[in-house]
């Protein structure tokens, strides 16, 4: 998977199974808790695309890959300054 430079997943998250709301409750709770520039990966079955309309409110970047197994996301916390 591609991802950004220097972002290594600080955690991993295999939500594939859970129902909505629970994967993007859990993946948002995660990013949160992350320091700013630190990065969580997230793997779903479904392409949770209200997850990514909440992460671009919030000022996370994120790049996305779709594989047979489930969709893989890269989410890079944002930096402190930059704005949301």
């Amino acid at each position: 998977m591609s991802g950004f430079a220097g972002s290594r997943p600080a955690e991993r998250l295999d939500l594939r199974g859970l129902d909505p709301p629970e994967p993007m409750r859990r993946a948002l709770e995660a990013v949160e808790a992350r320091s700013p520039g630190e990065a969580v990966e997230i793997v779903t079955d479904r392409d949770p695309m209200l997850l990514y309309r909440e992460l671009d409110r919030r000022g996370h970047t994120y790049v996305r890959t779709s594989r047979p197994d489930g969709f893989y996301t890269l989410i890079r916390c944002r930096k402190e300054g930059e704005a949301p």
